[in-house]
């Protein structure tokens, strides 16, 4: 997550997470292309953002990337992306884009999401959100400095 992230800067990286939710030492991550700026120039009146302030996984990459999981009976342990020269924090955008097709639930409600804080190129810091279904948002479960756990 963290080469990636700094191979993409100043555009924002997005990947997924897959292995055993409970065992973390089958965690696999798999970094995805950010179709963003392909999807704002074909589409400016629906996708208004660039590749440096949004992200966009590719969704072949995507459908790939669970039907492995799948065919590995692995789970999706989690989504990542980074915030170039901006704070790890949840921003109303990463909400929408964690939901079910405009539902007041997300479509992987046991999923981890790590947003990477970059500045200049240089990853600094990260934070990891989770569901939390009593308040119905997310919340941050960890923060810190790099290296990523």
């Amino acid at each position: 997550m963290h080469d990636h992230a700094i191979r993409e800067f100043p555009n924002e990286c997005c990947g997924i997470i897959i292995g055993s939710a409970t065992d973390p030492s089958s965690v696999e991550v798999r970094p995805c292309a950010n179709i963003q700026h392909e999807l704002k120039e074909k589409y400016p009146h629906l996708y208004q953002r660039d590749a440096d302030t949004g992200y966009f996984v590719d969704p072949k990459e995507l459908m790939t990337i669970f039907d492995e999981a799948a065919r590995k009976k692995l789970d999706i342990v989690g989504f990542y992306h980074s915030h170039p020269n901006h704070e790890p924090y949840w921003s109303a955008e990463d909400h929408r884009a964690a939901m079910w097709a405009g539902t007041e639930e997300p479509s992987f409600p046991d999923a981890y999401h790590i947003v990477i804080s970059i500045y200049d190129g240089a990853v600094k810091s990260y934070s990891m959100y989770m569901w939390d279904a009593g308040l119905k948002l997310f919340t941050c479960r960890e923060s810190g400095a790099l290296p990523l756990p």
